[in-house]
């Protein structure tokens, strides 16, 4: 394994992370109203992105 894989998979682990916690804290302070909304939207969202990667590998 080299090297450069290495350090691109800490430092994508450590985005996905840093976007997870500041996620986790900018959504604890929405209401709940909100949270369904935005819930609502990313399930709607990744459908849409499932579809389109379902048509090309067809």
């Amino acid at each position: 394994m080299k090297v450069e894989n290495i350090f691109y998979t800490i430092g994508v682990l450590f985005i996905i992370s840093s976007v997870v916690y500041f996620t986790n804290e900018f959504i604890a302070d929405l209401s709940d109203p909100v949270k369904l909304t935005l819930l609502i939207v990313a399930i709607i969202a990744s459908a849409i992105i499932a579809e389109l990667f379902r048509k090309v590998n067809k």
